[in-house]
């Protein structure tokens, strides 16, 4: 009979690499973001239950994107790319990014056309953020203080190898250890300094809604280094104002910015409409602050996100004691431990 499933979506019930029982099918929510070309299972082995990516190439064939040669040499590319640099995270023992424990391809019988299907395994996550926070009630500011020191330092440990993650957003911070710990996953947009990725085109390769205003706009640094680690700085400020506001930094950023203004509307460059983001940043500043009422962490977290998320990429970062601004996460991080350590001693 006739299937309109993908191989990649009938392994229920299949064992992989004579190790993993595929369990059942983790259906997609609506507000989900990514995971277009792949289907996600709940596997199992001796040790406990595991995360699996079954890349999807029918899916991408039915998007009407490419042709069918280009979209295997593509989306071949795209796994073998995000394996590569799964591993070497794992060869760095990157203890705050979600590890990959397993790969494979999978061949099934019953299927003529594209029956093959690579997938990756990774340990099992208690959920993204979004689990936590769903700013109906008030979640613990211990809880995300260290959430987000947590994300500063997987951040950090990708720079340290030349990863730039270029997608961090709450679906992409997953939960581990009964939700005390978080960690960067998917990896499938980053960029790397020495692996030339497949969808770098030199513009923003992350979730779009979550963009730095500068490629709204068309501009991009040529210095890699300087794009890829703004990049992510930028991102990372954006997830404080979300983890207190509920908002993102760009929509903040956009809802203080006359119309005339807006990407869409505006023909000029970016170095003349500069001036007037930096002016509504300002104000999304404020907007932010509204929503913290403890004023020592309304203080900190704010020099924080104006340092990380300045609408010029150039002066991002914070500023040393010479005046030169350093991508580095490490000062974040050390503020973000002394904060945590802060709250525990007002609770005890």
């Amino acid at each position: 009979m006739y299937s309109t499933k993908s191989a990649a979506e009938s392994l229920q019930g299949l064992k992989l690499n004579n190790r993993w029982k595929v369990l059942k099918r983790i259906i997609p929510q609506k507000h989900n973001t990514g995971g277009c070309f792949s289907a996600a299972y709940v596997v199992e082995d001796e040790e406990g239950e595991a995360f699996l990516k079954a890349i999807d190439f029918n899916a991408f064939f039915n998007s009407g994107k490419k042709s069918v040669v280009d979209a295997i040499k593509e989306m071949t590319d795209a796994y073998t790319y995000e394996r590569d640099l799964l591993y070497r995270c794992k060869k760095n023992s990157l203890n705050k990014i979600s590890m990959i424990i397993d790969e494979g391809e999978v061949e099934l019988e019953n299927f003529t056309v594209i029956n093959k299907v690579p997938y990756l395994v990774f340990n099992m996550a208690d959920g993204d953020i979004r689990t936590v926070i769903d700013f109906s009630s008030n979640v613990d500011l211990c809880w995300k203080i260290k959430s987000l020191h947590n994300i500063a330092v997987g951040l950090k440990q990708l720079h340290g190898i030349k990863i730039g993650h270029q997608d961090i957003k709450p679906s992409n911070i997953l939960l581990f250890d009964d939700k005390k710990v978080s960690k960067i996953g998917d990896l499938g947009r980053s960029l790397c300094q020495d692996i030339n990725a497949p969808h770098d085109g030199g513009g923003f390769v992350g979730d779009p809604n979550y963009s730095p205003p500068e490629y709204y706009y068309g501009y991009s640094h040529t210095d890699w280094n300087l794009r890829i680690k703004s990049t992510d700085f930028y991102l990372f400020g954006s997830m404080i104002t979300f983890y207190f506001s509920g908002l993102n930094m760009s929509t903040l950023l956009f809802q203080n910015t006359a119309r005339e203004f807006w990407p869409q509307n505006w023909g000029g460059d970016y170095s003349s409409v500069l001036p007037y983001l930096v002016d509504s940043f300002q104000k999304a500043i404020l907007e932010f602050q509204d929503s913290i009422d403890d004023e020592v962490l309304k203080c900190e977290l704010t020099k924080i996100v104006e340092y990380c998320c300045h609408p010029n990429p150039n002066v991002r970062g914070y500023k040393n004691s010479q005046g030169i601004h350093k991508l580095d996460f490490q000062r974040t991080i050390s503020k973000l431990d002394l904060l945590h350590k802060q709250l525990l001693y007002k609770i005890k």
